[in-house]
Order: structure tokens, then sequence, then C-alpha cells
């Protein structure tokens, strides 16, 4: 989703009334770039090759700011309204949606110079701003080993997209996974030098789509009834495996699991469940600690669920290093501890199966058991499509409690 560079002196302004997909679908592409207004600073973004790209524009502290929101149709109108609304409220508070990406970056007045190795050390200092640390990590890594030894010494502004095709092919040929880590890395460093117009485009944008290989591949496997009670007997063992239990009797994902904290439980201290409160025999998840980042996501936990927790430790459900105490234990476990203890034990005498086909087995489950579509896949913290995610603001908290129940009760008779 990379957007048109701004050229605000040879642009042509004009002023449209409320935009439609028609009206959009219905813009050509001219011999010079041009901007259609819809009003409030709600603007389209024509370019001569055709693209075209969302832009709010508006004021702060008397400085004129011009905000992009996507290129369409890949972020539809609906998505660039939404957008460019929370723009508007972050304004009205006297905040800048930019932050700050409005400041201009020192190395930014020559370009020219910027080779895609300085443009990393800068990309990685901004990431720190706003990932979490072993994202920073992998991002690092990524770029220093695949990225940087082809393309380092090449200034930003001359990478294309054959050159970009031709680094993701190749490393495809070694790790299609590894490939796709590529794209994601290096496509959110040179939308980062693009805002800040370091580049004139984006070479990493749609690249996925010109090396198929490097497509995920769709897996269908969920686990059948005598699995469950298979890998239930040999993952209640250890600890790890009591982890990856956790994903079949929660539906929730991996990374998720793996990062419980104790301070997301509340099960009551010494006593049996509140009953007033309503809050013990919830686990929330906070916002920032899911994919949706839709709001905190909270799961019940039934008694089946509270019999997989291990004794408490200091800070997270799982330490990183099993133990919980001690100079070592940095953080919750890594969700590929999960992926690497099925593969060393070569998945329990089963054909190969990772932790998200449990996801996928709950899931099948819970229709099997009649539980309502949109229950289940509030348990599953699946974005809503459409007006939907406008309109439904339900957390569904009653309903996920009854899913999660029946799932539960299902398991306890397939288990008995």
């Amino acid at each position: 989703m990379e957007c048109t560079p701004n050229r605000a002196r040879k642009r042509q302004e004009r002023k449209s009334g409320i935009f439609t997909d028609r009206y959009i679908k219905s813009l050509k592409p001219e011999s010079k770039i041009y901007q259609v207004r819809e009003g409030r600073g709600f603007a389209i973004r024509i370019l001569p090759s055709g693209v075209k790209s969302w832009y709010y524009v508006y004021a702060v502290d008397g400085k004129r700011r011009q905000m992009c929101l996507g290129n369409y149709p890949d972020v539809s109108l609906e998505e660039a309204h939404e957008k460019f609304r929370k723009a508007v409220d972050l304004v009205k508070s006297g905040v800048d949606p930019l932050g700050k990406q409005a400041e201009p970056e020192p190395i930014a007045a020559e370009p020219a110079i910027l080779t895609v190795t300085d443009l990393k050390k800068l990309y990685i200092e901004h990431a720190k701003s706003y990932l979490v640390p072993r994202s920073v990590v992998q991002q690092t890594r990524t770029l220093d080993q695949d990225v940087i030894p082809v393309m380092g010494n090449k200034t930003a502004a001359e990478i294309r997209r054959k050159d970009a095709i031709a680094l993701v092919e190749e490393v495809a040929k070694r790790a299609p996974g590894q490939a796709r880590n590529v794209i994601k890395t290096a496509r959110a460093m040179f939308s980062f030098a693009h805002d800040r117009e370091l580049v004139e485009a984006n070479p990493f944008a749609r690249v996925g789509r010109a090396v198929p290989s490097t497509a995920p591949k769709s897996r269908e496997r969920t686990l059948s009834a005598s699995e469950i009670k298979h890998i239930w007997e040999v993952l209640g063992k250890s600890e790890i495996g009591r982890a990856i239990l956790m994903i079949l009797i929660t539906a929730q994902r991996p990374g998720e699991i793996s990062g419980m904290a104790w301070g997301e439980i509340m099960v009551g201290v010494g006593k049996a469940r509140c009953q007033v409160c309503r809050r013990c025999g919830w686990w929330t998840i906070p916002s920032e600690r899911t994919k949706t980042k839709n709001g905190d996501h909270r799961i019940y936990l039934t008694d089946l669920t509270l019999s997989l927790l291990p004794a408490q430790y200091d800070d997270h459900v799982y330490p990183a290093n099993g133990r919980g105490r001690g100079a070592e234990a940095t953080g919750g476990m890594r969700p590929a501890t999960m992926s690497h203890f099925l593969t060393d034990n070569k998945y329990f005498g089963l054909p190969r199966w990772t932790p998200h086909d449990l996801r996928r087995t709950a899931r099948t489950e819970m229709s099997a058991l009649e539980v309502p579509e949109r229950h289940a896949e509030a348990v599953l913290n699946h974005k809503q499509t459409g007006v939907k995610k406008v309109y439904d603001r339900h957390k569904y908290d009653k309903q996920k409690e009854s899913a999660l129940k029946k799932w539960t009760d299902h398991l306890k008779k397939l288990l008995a």
C-alpha cells in the first residue's frame, strides 16, 4: 500500500462532491499529476502513471501537512474515509497524526547520496519507536542477511522494482519463508523512505504478486478425535506441551499464548470464582498483543483451561527459559519454541501438524457443535469485514463464554 510522491507545486487541484467508487474509477490519468478534493482536506491524487492515492491535507501550528492514506483500490473508499475520520479527530485534539513523520530527516535534503545501508540505519532507529524489541531484532537480521549484501552500496533512489524482484526470487530459491520476510521488511523500510520523500516510489510494493513462490501455502490440517486424545496425553507431561494445549482449548494464536502474562489473568485469590465483579475467570489480552489491534480481547477460562496453567512465576505464564526466575528469564516463550518442540519430537508420531492447526481444529469443532458463526469468530478475535466492523461494536463476552464452555464440555467427553 504505497502512495504516490508529493509534488504539490506541480499538481492541479479540483473540487468534487461526495466521492463514490464510480466517480473515483472514472478519474483518468493526465500528462501532469492532479488532485481532486471532496472537502475538509480529504483528497485523491492521480499520477500520470494511473496510480491513485488518498490524502488528508491539514494544518498544525500554521504549517501545512499532507498524510498519505494509501492507494486506491488497495485501500477502498470506505477504508480511506475511516482513516481520514480518525486523523481528523487527532488533529481536533491537538495531535499531529503524522507525529515524528512530519519532522524532516537531516539526510532528506540530499536523497541522491542516501545508500540502502544508510536508509537501513534510519529505518531501524524509527522502528524502535513503535515495534517491540523482538521485531526490531528480526527485521535487522533480515536486512543484514539478505538485503544489505546485495543492495547496501547502491543509492536508495536507484533501486527499481526489477531489482527487488530479482532479490526476492534469489532468496525464494533457498527459503520461501525468508523471502516473505524480505518482502515485508524491505517494503516497510522503503515505505518509511517514501513517506519522507527520500525515494520516488517503493520498489518492494506488490513484489509478492510477481514472485508466486513466496505465497504461503494454504493449510487445511485439523486433528481428529483420536489425535486430540493422543496429544493431550503426551503434551500434558511438559510445560511447553501444556502451552501448546492451551491453543487447542482457548482457540487463541500461538503468539498470544506464549506471551501470556499473569497480570492479564483474573481468577481470584484463594477463593471460589467470583460471581459479583464478573472479572474473575477471564484472560484479557491487551490490544497491542493482538493481531487485529482492535481493542482488548477477553477469553473465558473454563475449569479445564485453568487446570493447564502452571504454578505462578514472576511475570509470564510461560517464561522464555521455562522457569521464570533468574537473570536468564527474558519475557515470554517465543512462539517458535512450540514449533521446534513438535519437530524435535517428530510430531509425536502423527502426520505433520503445527500449533496453529490446533486453533483451526477448535474453530472447526465449534461449527460442528453448532456454535453460531459470529460467536465462534469472536472467540478467535477475527476482524469483521464491511460495515459490520464500523457498526457492530459489541464485545460478545457472554457468547464467547458460552462457546468456550460448550467446546470444553465436548473435550471432556472426548478425553474421558
